[in-house]
């Protein structure tokens, strides 16, 4: 899977090398529910009468990168994370907080496919290569964290906005921003949390996750061309005039 992603990577590459450069970065959210560590959290606050909440629809993060726009077609280079967090303190304990922290953070190699070329509407696939990271603390003390490393992909759909009040008036004829929405869905296999569980001395009936996922990121995009290169860009070819040439009749 990894190699064909790789070559129709290489393959759309080669089709924006005229193309609108781009950098982005906005708000990345995961509606993740990881059964198998809530199941541990469960058991622990049982057991140790905390009230840690539990891991569910509450993962945020952030997404950055750079990427290129040609006409039917787009390329992406971007790094991001999702991190879920929960603590509790109970000062009727000997150890008066817990808190339980899950990173997910992922290289994500994109392509998409432009149906209009005048419109900045995406509908494509990528390849996320990241690790989750489980971290703990019971009693203010953190201990090793636990790393898994994923390769997951992912569907996407996404739909940009042209803004020009950032930009200054006298500028906003040949400049502008974009405002993207992207809801994708990702696709992970299963993980055991056997070591996460061992760690807080529990055993529940369920110990693996899954953190397949829909999602959302939000982001700023500044595009590194003017209206007026795009349109010569993206435009109808036309017959390019020397100006170097004498104009008329000699």
């Amino acid at each position: 899977m990894m190699r064909a992603f790789l070559l129709v990577l290489s393959c759309m590459w080669t089709t924006v090398v005229v193309g609108q450069y781009y950098i982005f970065g906005g708000y990345n959210f995961g509606a993740l529910e990881l059964q198998g560590t809530n199941n541990v959290i469960a058991e622990f606050n049982t057991v140790e009468n905390h009230s840690v909440a539990l891991l569910q629809d509450n993962f945020h993060g952030f997404r950055m990168g750079a990427g290129r726009y040609s006409k039917h077609a787009l390329v992406e280079l971007s790094y991001g994370n999702l991190i879920g967090r929960q603590t509790s303190f109970n000062p009727d304990q000997l150890k008066e907080s817990a808190e339980v922290v899950v990173n997910y953070a992922a290289v994500s190699a994109r392509v998409g496919f432009k149906p209009f070329a005048k419109q900045y509407l995406t509908v494509g696939g990528a390849l996320n290569l990241g690790a989750q990271r489980y971290r703990y603390s019971f009693g203010g003390n953190y201990t090793t964290p636990i790393e898994r490393y994923v390769i997951a992909p992912e569907v996407y759909l996404d739909y940009a906005l042209r803004l020009k009040f950032l930009v200054k008036k006298s500028q906003r004829d040949s400049y502008f921003y974009l405002l993207r929405v992207r809801p994708y869905y990702q696709w992970h296999a299963n993980t055991s949390v056997e070591s996460f569980s061992q760690s807080f001395n529990q055993s529940p009936a369920l110990a693996s996750d899954n953190m397949s996922h829909f999602g959302c990121t939000v982001s700023l995009v500044i595009p590194f061309i003017s209206d007026s290169e795009r349109a010569y860009l993206f435009g109808p070819k036309k017959r390019r005039r020397n100006d170097t040439e004498p104009k008329g009749r000699l």
